[in-house]
């Protein structure tokens, strides 16, 4: 499988084809489109977001006039993660502008201060990390919205060296009284988490939020006992003596995670951990991304781990 670091690199336009003489991209079998006019090669595979970053490329080199990349768009270019289903659109604001959607991106009405537009080394125009969350907290639903939440409250409080907290308080005051979302908003900024340790955890959060069982402690650590240093643990419920672990499904295949050993060796040194772990909480339940992404599967398997949602949600 290859991927490529700078998704501007694969990018063909039919113009540019035009100009060379070449074939028309949209009749070689070894381009795939990527929008209208735009093309990559077929046998680049991209995630959602290096995907979703190249229509981004594609949208600002199609422009005679520069766009501000904002929303679930801005978000991407901060490196946030996302689901699938919120990379439908490119998102830009335009100030006095009616909001639109032509040629696959998302215009929103809206006036983007100064401070609050940043130009990237690649030459595009994007929302500032801050004004991106304010954006995405006004227009994502839970549970959803608190992957790239957690994320951009965790790359605000790192680039100023402040507290999540402060950081959390100064992007509730960013909201305008009136704004269509503020509610919400205020809302999603208040769940939103720097300490959760993946998307999975994020989007589990945000389940649990909606499911409404008694919310967990992040990241919590355990003295090992038989060596230095710690066990952490993604989720704690230290009233119910019960711990949560989310398995991704990198845990036991990537390199940053196996870092050289087997899926055995991991298996079984993740077995230890769990057993270290259990002399502090007895009880501990697990789920993975498709128990994560339904929330009647996720309530399930969390009450009968104990954890009793108070919203029933049918499948």
């Amino acid at each position: 499988m290859s991927t490529v670091s700078d998704p501007r690199e694969p990018l063909v336009s039919t113009r540019v084809r035009r100009l060379e003489g070449g074939e028309p991209p949209h009749l070689d079998r070894d381009l795939s489109r990527v929008r209208r006019g735009y093309f990559r090669p077929a046998a680049i595979t991209l995630n959602a977001s290096e995907q979703h970053r190249l229509r981004i490329e594609a949208t600002a080199d199609a422009r005679t006039s520069p766009l501000i990349f904002s929303h679930a768009s801005a978000a991407v270019l901060w490196g946030s993660p996302q689901l699938n289903a919120e990379l439908s659109y490119v998102h830009a604001t335009l100030p006095g502008s009616a909001r639109r959607t032509t040629a696959g991106v998302r215009m929103h009405r809206g006036a983007v201060p100064d401070e609050h537009i940043v130009t990237l080394p690649s030459g595009l125009l994007v929302t500032s990390p801050m004004w991106t969350a304010m954006q995405v907290a006004a227009s994502g639903r839970l549970p959803n919205v608190l992957l790239p939440l957690d994320h951009l409250v965790r790359l605000v409080a790192e680039q100023r060296a402040a507290e999540p907290g402060d950081v959390i308080e100064e992007l509730i005051s960013l909201v305008p009284p009136r704004m269509k979302g503020g509610a919400p908003a205020v809302r999603h900024l208040q769940l939103a988490d720097p300490r959760s340790g993946s998307a999975g955890e994020s989007l589990s959060r945000g389940q649990m939020v909606l499911l409404e069982v008694p919310m967990p402690d992040l990241q919590v650590p355990f003295a090992r006992g038989d060596a230095p240093g710690s066990d952490i643990v993604d989720f704690d419920w230290p009233e119910l003596e019960t711990f949560g672990e989310f398995d991704g499904d990198g845990k036991y295949f990537e390199e940053e995670y196996t870092q050289g050993r087997t899926p055995a060796e991991v298996l079984r040194a993740e077995k230890a951990r769990e057993d270290r772990v259990r002399r502090h909480r007895p009880h501990g339940v697990r789920w993975g991304w498709k128990d994560a992404l339904s929330r009647a599967r996720l309530g399930e398997i969390l009450a009968r781990a104990g954890i009793t949602p108070r919203r029933k949600v049918s499948r």
